[in-house]
């Protein structure tokens, strides 16, 4: 019986300019809606065709991603944290 193999995330992923919010406001931010988490309660998908690495709250919404910057609805290449 073999061990399935799972994609691995690198130890490093390539940096990318940050992009600035200019929509949260201050009265957001001190309302304290943020809270530590853990892997079953915050499943995180990440897209790792092409080493593209964008961070997604479901598969489904990964897959949208995909089909629309991708232009394809291949299921491999996808890394979970859940």
């Amino acid at each position: 019986m073999s061990t399935p193999s799972h994609p691995k995330l690198p130890s490093v992923l390539p940096s990318q300019p940050a992009i600035q919010d200019a929509t949260t406001t201050k009265d957001q931010i001190a309302s304290g809606l943020a809270r530590v988490t853990n892997p079953s309660e915050t499943p995180i998908f990440i897209c790792a065709f092409d080493d593209c690495n964008r961070l997604f709250p479901s598969r489904d919404r990964l897959m949208m991603h995909r089909k629309r910057d991708h232009d394809s609805e291949d299921v491999d290449h996808i890394i979970t944290w859940n």
